[in-house]
């Protein structure tokens, strides 16, 4: 393990070597590979010591805890916890108030089933990583009576306003007359000892899982991205909910109310969360994983929302790629730099049983327009991108997990890299992906619609980029530039009568675009 975050002269070669190797491939600021075990999964990345470092947390291929804290110059440190006898992967940490970290955690007896793990595994590391001090609760444990670890499983913590640490989890109870496990909530709050002060069970019926936390912005409430929403499994329709200080449920709303219309007249939204940073003092932005319905087959894709802590919505982004090689995204996050500078990171395939997947770096500003997109795709890759984090120089840390090998026993090996974007170094371009022919084009949306209208461009344009806009018996309606660089126009339709509309977009003499659409 290295001792500091300024690494030996052996290190700073490899890291050199790397940067040279990866440049042309990623173009980048730095890429660093996680040399520590081998990795299987970056579950959770925070921002530490003001925006000077990040760590992040998850464990290695054989259960053990691992820990990588980076500053923003690529130089890092790593620690890899193994308790004897035990298997253990971290999935959540806060920055105390003192400057240490307290990392949260589920372990078992390394001969049990991984998937039904029966303790949580509390630790706390100095600023170096070196640990302080450890506790593992047992499910026989009165404050973790039902604390049984299913697949599938989250914790999320916070700092509270007082310097506690408030710990959410979903973990199961075993119905014995049945002998099954089914979920719980429950909320605890810990100080710096590790000692529980607060222990809270939630109705069932309210989630099946918390996905984040954040504080309100005007008051010491929690608000939670959650799932499940008033069902019982995590089919339900997620939703935001908020608690008080006793964690007691203030209210509660499902994400319908987003997107205006009841479960069978939008496209579902069947996964949700929030990075909780507020923007403009009441905003935040939600990512979204939906499922398009209305094709002959399944389609499903991410969005991002901004919306204030009533559920009000302000803008919202269909994220690229807007085909096929989006079948199934993995998840959405979001890293805000500033205003003008907020990165969100997709994951997805090809399709169900593809052998190539997708990263999507892609840029947006605080209204979400969409400033531009850099895509991966390597045989040799498997890219699965964890929750990026913000440096206080304007950069992103964006963890990747790629693999090498064959699926044989034993050839199969998952290596994590953390890599450094910042809109000041890189340009990010649009970089479109080679799709198949047989995917559709990109497509304007929603599609009929009321309001506004949204369409995509195969390529970034200038603010003085023209959008021409022409009836069903093609008299021209409008005639304007486009206003603002980007990949995606924003056309509000509200004084077009009924029907049939065909556009035009066009950067000086040539035409970058063209399709039509129809305004209900």
């Amino acid at each position: 393990m290295t001792t500091s975050l300024f690494p030996n002269m052996k290190k700073a070669i490899l890291i050199i070597f790397l940067l040279a190797l990866c440049h042309s491939l990623f173009s980048q600021e730095w890429t660093v590979q996680i040399e520590t075990g081998n990795t299987w999964a970056l579950n959770d990345v925070i921002s530490v010591d003001n925006g000077e470092s990040a760590l992040c947390m998850g464990c290695t291929s054989n259960k053990h805890g691992l820990l990588v804290k980076i500053n923003k110059d690529g130089e890092h440190i790593d620690r890899l916890v193994h308790p004897q006898g035990m298997i253990l992967n971290y999935f959540s940490a806060v920055e105390l108030n003192n400057g240490n970290y307290m990392v949260f955690g589920v372990c078992d007896d390394s001969l049990c089933d991984p998937y039904y793990q029966r303790y949580i595994r509390v630790d706390v590391f100095d600023s170096e990583l070196e640990p302080i001090n450890s506790r593992t609760f047992s499910v026989e444990d009165e404050a973790f009576d039902c604390f049984y670890v299913i697949t599938g499983m989250l914790l999320n913590s916070i700092l509270s306003p007082s310097g506690t640490v408030i710990l959410a989890a979903a973990p199961a109870y075993q119905v014995e007359e049945y002998g099954y496990y089914r979920r719980a909530l429950q909320l605890y709050e810990l100080d710096e000892e590790l000692n529980i002060l607060v222990k809270k069970s939630l109705p069932t019926y309210y989630a099946s899982s918390i996905e984040e936390i954040t504080y309100e912005p005007h008051s010491d409430n929690l608000l939670m991205a959650v799932e499940g929403g008033d069902f019982l499994s995590s089919t339900g329709v997620p939703g935001i909910y908020v608690v008080d200080m006793g964690f007691e449920v203030v209210s509660r709303k499902n994400l319908n109310k987003v997107q205006g219309g009841y479960g069978y007249e939008v496209d579902p939204i069947y996964e949700i969360s929030t990075d909780g940073n507020w923007i403009d003092d009441d905003r935040l932005i939600l990512h979204a994983n939906k499922i398009q319905l209305n094709r002959r087959t399944t389609f499903y894709y991410s969005s991002l929302y901004v919306i204030d802590s009533a559920l009000n919505v302000y803008d919202e982004l269909r994220l690229p790629p807007y085909d096929s090689t989006a079948w199934m995204p993995w998840g959405t996050s979001t890293a805000y730099i500033d205003d003008s500078t907020i990165f969100a990171i997709t994951y997805c395939a090809e399709w169900l049983y593809a052998d190539i997947y997708q990263a999507n770096v892609i840029l947006v500003d605080k209204h979400l327009n969409l400033l531009g997109r850099k895509a991966f795709r390597d045989d040799e890759f498997l890219f699965r991108p964890g929750q990026p984090a913000a440096f206080n120089d304007g950069g992103c840390l964006v963890p990747m997990l790629t693999r090498r090998g064959t699926n044989e026993p034993g050839a199969l090996e998952f290596q994590g890299m953390l890599m450094k974007f910042r809109r000041e170094d890189i340009e990010i371009t649009w970089d479109v992906v080679e799709e198949n022919s047989a995917t559709p084009p990109l497509s304007p949306y929603p599609n009929p619609t009321t309001g506004i209208i949204n369409i995509p461009l195969p390529e970034a344009v200038a603010d003085n980029a023209r959008i021409l806009l022409f009836d069903a018996v093609g008299v021209k309606c409008l005639d304007s530039v486009v206003g603002q660089e980007g990949n995606l126009i924003r056309l509000d339709t509200g004084n077009l009568a009924s029907g049939l509309y065909l556009y035009r977009i066009v950067a000086g003499s040539r035409m970058v675009a063209e399709g039509k659409f129809v305004k209900d």
